[in-house]
């Protein structure tokens, strides 16, 4: 799904072997300015720390929930994504710099990249496999969403079926479907390209027909849905958090607990005593629920987490949301709106994945108390090493009638 293909605002002419009559032109990659992909470097370095960091912690057996689970694999996609996706840029920019050329009506600058037949059988799966983990962090934030939604609209049926197993259950269709699709995808994108004249990588023309370019829409269409969705579901998240403000309702319900009649202070009957105890009615015993502030606390705290999220994701987004209207064919393609979204899509998506991090650490008490630990305990270490060498120099340096 990335916008670095940049070979209709070059409609450079590729010379075809073989006598095909394709109407065919040579594969191009725009590749932004310095100082964007040198920020992308810097990203592509700093996201999978992070992020590794990160799925470690949630991944620990007493912090495992499936909210823990599906930001773990949101972590995950994100870094791949981060580290896969400047890839085309970064061979480029530091190893292909002499066959660049300067692309005069960017904006922000950049340089065209005509690529070679051998270079492009490697950087076409780079790019695919991005797009993969890409729309992999899409649909996993779709799903955090509707997780939350479920569990704050039916408290009682998420505790009971939503456990850690029918999590993962759910995440593996998504995850399936995702790698089904861009395989086809790849193995039909695969059937467009050729080998031309002096080995330049020649691509046939997409038609408005090709599966290629219905794939693209397809993604398209998908991205928006997924978009909308999230956008009802944080909007339902606020409104619900507003409406029963502190008093965040949980059922009163734990497994292979027995169940205690409702017994009043000053009542004389015991609750072993059921013949005198007066039956609740079901739905007032439905009803009844625990105000536990720590655990209201907890749901408000992976609420609000959930929140940011949707909201880092859709401005990170935008780009992605412009190169798709701008190629959809809605309105009239504009070349230099399609290299600001090369230019800026993928920086975009970096930022939103280094945002992700932000949001864990403010709202996640763990989380910081782990890299306070983490930290003490390495500037602990580095200080008595400082000090164990201070003491063995001063000894070395002192001299022997001197001990004596």
């Amino acid at each position: 799904m990335l916008g670095n293909n940049s070979n209709q605002s070059y409609d450079l002419k590729c010379d075809c072997n073989y006598g095909n009559d394709y109407v065919c032109e040579q594969r191009e990659t725009f590749i932004p300015a310095a100082w964007i992909t040198i920020i992308q470097l810097c990203l592509t370095v700093e996201c999978p720390v992070v992020n590794i960091f990160i799925i470690a912690i949630f991944l620990r057996p007493k912090n495992r929930t499936p909210s823990t689970i599906l930001l773990s694999s949101l972590a995950a996609s994100d870094f791949l994504t981060a580290i896969l996706a400047p890839i085309p840029f970064l061979i480029g920019y530091a190893f292909n710099f002499n066959e660049l050329i300067i692309a005069e009506d960017s904006i922000l600058g950049g340089w065209i990249w005509p690529e070679l037949y051998s270079k492009c059988t490697i950087l076409m799966p780079l790019s695919m496999a991005s797009s993969v983990f890409h729309m992999m962090s899409c649909c996993f934030t779709f799903m955090l969403n509707i997780q939350k939604v479920i569990a704050l609209q039916f408290p009682l049926w998420t505790m009971k079926y939503i456990g850690n197993k029918a999590t993962l259950l759910a995440i593996c269709p998504f995850v399936l479907a995702v790698l089904g699709f861009n395989t086809w995808r790849t193995i039909k994108e695969n059937e467009y390209f050729f080998e031309g004249k002096n080995g330049v990588c020649c691509m046939v023309k997409y038609t408005p027909n090709s599966h290629i370019k219905g794939s693209v829409t397809f993604i398209g269409m998908c991205l928006m849905i997924i978009t909308l969705v999230i956008i009802l579901s944080t909007i339902y998240i606020c409104w619900k958090l507003r409406t029963l403000g502190k008093n965040i309702q949980i059922p009163n319900v734990r497994k292979n607990s027995k169940k205690i009649p409702n017994v009043g202070e000053n009542s004389t009957t015991t609750p072993n005593a059921r013949g005198n105890t007066p039956k609740t009615p079901n739905a007032k015993r439905n009803s009844m629920k625990i105000q536990n502030p720590k655990a209201q606390a907890k749901i408000r705290r992976s609420a609000f987490i959930v929140i940011f999220i949707s909201v880092v994701f859709i401005l990170s987004e935008m780009f992605t949301y412009l190169w798709t209207i701008n190629i959809s064919g809605m309105m009239s393609f504009s070349h230099t709106l399609d290299q600001l979204c090369d230019s800026l899509m993928i920086l975009s998506w970096q930022f939103g994945f280094s945002v992700n991090f932000i949001v864990y650490f403010m709202m996640s008490a763990k989380l910081r108390k782990t890299l306070q630990t983490f930290f003490g305990k390495l500037f602990r270490c580095n200080k008595r090493k400082k000090d164990e060498n201070i003491f063995s120099n001063t000894i070395t340096s002192t001299p022997s009638s001197a001990i004596i």
